[in-house]
């Protein structure tokens, strides 16, 4: 056959026993074509000892024709010097830990592609339970009785159980993708969550009334900054997520058409987030005043940065307010509850607590006649009465 081409790869199928298309340019190098449909790189050599040995170089399609011709140069020629690809590869399968593993994963696949706060997540979930656990284990000694025993010992938590399973199962999926386990190799497989109750916990109007009195004093006395006091207000009058009002940037803030565009969010796949501001939360806006030099709203203890502890002030202010099981994320919930009793859809709710629109910022001034906007304004109104705003 001819110097192997993308259409060869392409037009090839295998209907009952498996193909090799063989590439004449460069002796050894070549394409397996499954009956499946699964086309991977390959190189053909003989070793030192002149038995024939096979490769896989990669999967057709995640690795392009001329990635796969340049490394199967680079291992025949390796193969000329006496080298043995197939044995290197598998004494490297062998030595490889999870620790090791878990580093490729992280810095491989995690960076660029990740969150910074799904890394931080990832990380600590590693440091915290997964490494001190299974470290030192080969990834090919790992069984799913080792999986399951230190699943089980998180039942306590079980959310950060079911995390550790997830993370587990991700990096096997990556682990088999990169040809470091063979395609059945998957620990987790067997391990069932644990179920998840989901807490609902909500502010009722009394509650709320004790929350402005408390935000109200702790400022008053310094327990808290005015900063953080009206980061907690625009908590609970946007339904916004912690992480995207302690990132919000003045940018992203527009007050003349009553909106906050978010560029980056938890579903920042589907493009920028638009939540519209009541006339409550514009108030707590207009009240900040503005850093020189730092491009965010809620600006931290470092220079240009933001604020980053938005979680030991609450404590404080929760025991405070006498309303020690409330969490931050409880105020996304206030919001949502006081959307629905103004008689807001679950639609409309829905999309106040993540609206998602492609168009460019322009755009986004005919929210000022959505009924999302019309809800935002009640729910405004009845939280910020409670407020005093």
């Amino acid at each position: 056959m001819a110097r192997l081409t993308k259409r060869d790869i392409d037009q090839t199928s295998a209907t009952v026993k498996e193909v090799v298309l063989w590439d004449s340019s460069l002796p050894g190098f070549g394409v397996r074509i499954k009956p499946s449909g699964v086309k991977s790189f390959v190189i053909q050599y003989r070793n030192r000892h002149g038995r024939s040995r096979r490769v896989t170089l990669g999967r057709y399609g995640v690795m392009t024709l001329e990635e796969a011709r340049t490394e199967a140069r680079q291992q025949l020629s390796a193969v000329s010097r006496g080298s043995d690809p197939r044995q290197d590869r598998d004494e490297g399968r062998s030595a490889m830990t999870i620790k090791d593993l878990a580093d490729r994963y992280m810095s491989d696949h995690c960076e660029g592609r990740c969150k910074e706060s799904t890394i931080k997540a990832h990380q600590w979930l590693l440091d915290r339970f997964i490494i001190p656990a299974l470290g030192r284990r080969s990834i090919h000694e790992l069984r799913h009785s080792d999986v399951d025993r230190l699943h089980q010992s998180l039942k306590e938590t079980r959310y950060n159980a079911n995390r550790v399973l997830g993370l587990l199962k991700a990096m096997y999926g990556r682990a088999r993708i990169w040809g470091l386990v063979e395609p059945h190799v998957d620990p987790t497989t067997g391990v069932r969550p644990f179920r998840e109750t989901r807490r609902q916990r909500f502010l009722s109007m009394e509650e709320l009334k004790k929350l402005a009195i408390t935000l109200d004093l702790a400022e008053q006395d310094g327990t808290i900054s005015r900063t953080v006091g009206a980061a907690y207000r625009l908590l609970v009058l946007t339904g916004a997520r912690l992480s995207e009002i302690q990132k919000l940037k003045w940018e992203e803030v527009d007050l003349a058409n009553g909106l906050i565009l978010l560029k980056e969010h938890k579903s920042d796949r589907h493009g920028a987030k638009a939540i519209p501001l009541s006339q409550a939360a514009s108030r707590i806006l207009e009240s900040i005043e503005r850093v020189d030099e730092n491009p965010y709203v809620f600006v931290g203890m470092k220079e240009n940065q933001h604020i980053t502890d938005l979680q030991r002030p609450w404590r404080r202010i929760r025991s405070r307010a006498g309303l020690s099981d409330v969490r931050i994320h409880d105020l996304r919930h206030t919001f949502a509850s006081m959307g629905i009793s103004v008689g807001g859809s679950l639609p409309i709710i829905g999309g106040l607590l993540g609206h998602r629109t492609p168009q460019a910022t322009a755009v986004y001034a005919h929210l000022a006649a959505d009924p999302l906007r019309q809800t935002t304004e009640q729910v405004g109104t009845v939280i910020g009465n409670a407020f005093g705003l």
